[in-house]
């Protein structure tokens, strides 16, 4: 398994989401539309265990979560010595079963697993998996006086080890595919930088972005990121992920005037994820012919300004803008339609094979 001959391609793939109860319809949904890079399905709409801040939980010391209440929240004592002490004795192991995520939050990762298993489908390029990023999880978990883990380092250290092990636990379940493993950091959070967290200095969230990427890549393994707002894109390039995935419908200025930076984050190998399909309001009016000229007017810019066409084709993603988890279901049925239908256009346009 050789990720560095991995290709974007313009192959599509999406964030992880869904409005679905039925974990089968997901699934479904999900292998019909992403032909080459399938993700799992996190179905908050089931549980509330599957939302994004709760389903990477499960082995992070001190957790209180009420589900009948749908609250979560850190309760560290004053002597916390030996909780702290047996989670890192676990991480130091290196058992990534140890830091498994079980069907009850998240029941589509077994499910697309066994799908894959069963069904064979006969374009597939790469598996993903995803994970919250520390940032996010970080900032919105908080202990009972309302104030967030975020400003605690040892406990954010825990989490950034925590959300590693989540990370390797997925790609050692993939690894039976023999297929590139692509792992995705969702970081809406990071569309706060300089404001929430003006007390997180950019090298404290570079560091902690890194140790998961490099947890990822020693598992040869993608790193991924995902932020659906705007952030500090030049930021991220400085980082060692893989790939970058932004909201293309909402924000594609603010990551095309960084052409330079961008131009060096391909050079390096970098992908561009396109979240061109919106997953707001907009999908109603979206069409096939108006999101194939946004997105090929972009790729022009990119070109005329001096990188190598062949570069941004290669280097090159599709996904919808965002998660569809909180959409009614037949508009993110639409969006995942959509996002397959303008791989299909996109590399037919491009001559991509």
């Amino acid at each position: 398994m050789d990720n560095n001959n991995f290709k974007g391609n313009f192959s599509a793939t999406a964030i992880g989401s869904y409005p679905h109860k039925n974990v089968d319809d997901a699934c479904d949904l999900i292998l019909n539309t992403l032909t080459e890079i399938p993700c799992w399905p996190q179905l908050p709409e089931r549980d509330m265990r599957e939302e994004m801040l709760v389903q990477y939980t499960e082995g992070l010391p001190f957790l209180k979560l009420v589900p009948e209440e749908k609250k979560i929240y850190v309760d560290m004592p004053d002597d916390n010595t030996d909780g702290l002490e047996t989670f890192y004795n676990k991480y130091l192991s290196e058992d990534v079963e140890l830091f498994s995520i079980s069907d009850s939050h998240a029941v589509g990762f077994s499910n697309m697993v066994r799908l894959l298993k069963e069904r064979k489908p006969e374009h597939l390029r790469a598996t993903k998996g995803q994970i919250v990023g520390p940032i996010t999880l970080a900032g919105t978990l908080k202990n009972p006086e309302q104030i967030s883990v975020l400003h605690d380092p040892v406990f954010f250290d825990v989490i950034v080890k925590l959300l590693a092990m989540k990370a390797c636990w997925q790609i050692d379940k993939y690894s039976e595919f023999g297929l590139p493993c692509i792992i995705f950091l969702d970081e809406p959070y990071l569309s706060s930088y300089g404001s929430a967290f003006a007390s997180l200095k950019k090298e404290q969230i570079i560091d902690s972005l890194n140790e998961i990427f490099l947890a990822i890549h020693n598992r040869k393994a993608l790193s991924g990121i995902h932020c659906c707002g705007n952030t500090d894109w030049t930021m991220i390039m400085e980082t060692q992920v893989d790939i970058i995935n932004f909201d293309a419908y909402g924000y594609m200025d603010t990551v095309l005037m960084y052409k330079g930076e961008v131009k060096s984050f391909l050079e390096r190998g970098g992908i561009l994820a396109w979240g061109i399909v919106p997953t707001t309001d907009s999908i109603n009016e979206a069409t096939i012919d108006n999101l194939m000229e946004k997105l090929v007017s972009a790729v022009d810019y990119l070109i005329n300004s001096g990188i190598e066409a062949k570069l941004v084709i290669e280097n090159s993603l599709i996904t919808p803008s965002c998660g569809t988890g909180t959409m009614p279901l037949e508009e993110a049925e639409k969006a995942m339609a959509l996002t397959h239908e303008l791989s299909v256009k996109i590399k037919d346009k491009y001559k991509i094979i």
